[in-house]
């Protein structure tokens, strides 16, 4: 019996020690783990609170994608917007805005999160910006279509609100694992 559980133990050992070579072959020894740890951005409220410019607007400019180079059905979705209101920051008039999207296959944009929707040329807004440039635009933090005066309403008493936010904390549920880029 004993040497049965003996060569057991050495294939098992065999086995997980080739899977192991074989992975680390596989990804050159690297694996990069991020995890996405940001302020909430469920409620108007913590939108606001967060960008430091909040405006409402409508999109005038034409949009257009950058697709990732990994992924080409993700990207960044690059707009113009002609302010109407600023309701928080420094007076603007028009912003051109880089907001990440997803893109289907009906060549449509989406967006995981309610007030984060992709901004459609014509359409009106209430935008949260992100002061920091990138290509001589600034970053969506939120969208949300503004078609009449209670979107107005809403996001003009979510600025009143100066709300606090709660500590950023990492959702592990968002961990990508990937492997290095070929060289």
């Amino acid at each position: 019996m004993r040497k049965r559980v003996w060569i057991t133990t050495a294939a098992v050992g065999l086995v997980l020690a080739a899977g192991t070579g074989a992975y680390v072959l596989a990804t050159d020894g690297e694996v990069a783990v991020s995890s996405l740890c940001a302020p909430p951005a469920s409620t108007p409220e913590y939108v606001a609170a967060y960008a430091p410019t909040v405006v409402i607007g409508t999109v005038t400019g034409p949009t257009r994608y950058t697709p990732d180079t990994g992924d080409p059905s993700t990207g960044v979705h690059l707009a113009t917007l002609t302010v109407e209101k600023t309701l928080k920051g420094a007076r603007q008039a028009d912003l051109d805005v880089s907001q990440s999207v997803t893109r289907n296959a009906q060549g449509t944009y989406t967006t995981a999160e309610p007030l984060y929707q992709p901004l459609v040329t014509g359409q009106r807004y209430a935008v949260a910006v992100l002061d920091r440039t990138e290509g001589g635009g600034r970053w969506v933090w939120g969208a949300e279509r503004a078609p009449d005066a209670t979107a107005d309403e809403r996001w003009t008493a979510a600025v009143a609100a100066k709300a606090t936010l709660p500590t950023a904390t990492c959702d592990d549920t968002r961990t990508i694992t990937s492997t290095p880029d070929p060289a």
